[in-house]
């Protein structure tokens, strides 16, 4: 089973997301987050095999936030 963590700032959209998800019954959704500080909190409590990242997260510039993100993980 794939752990998956949603990180989106608009709720609208992760709850799309995770509608599109729970239809596979091998993809598992372990946490959500709305900022990147609450992201870097859930990914070492949650250890996902996967994030699914909006690029616009509050609290991160674009890209530099992916590169944070997977030094620290």
């Amino acid at each position: 089973m794939t752990r998956i963590v949603i990180a989106d700032d608009h709720e609208l959209i992760r709850e799309g997301v995770k509608k599109i998800i729970r239809s596979s019954r091998d993809l598992n959704i372990v946490g959500e987050a709305a900022g990147f500080e609450e992201l870097a909190a859930l990914v070492p409590a949650t250890a996902p095999d996967l994030v699914i990242l909006d690029l616009s997260l509050p609290g991160y510039e674009g890209l530099a936030g992916l590169v944070e993100l997977k030094s620290r993980f």
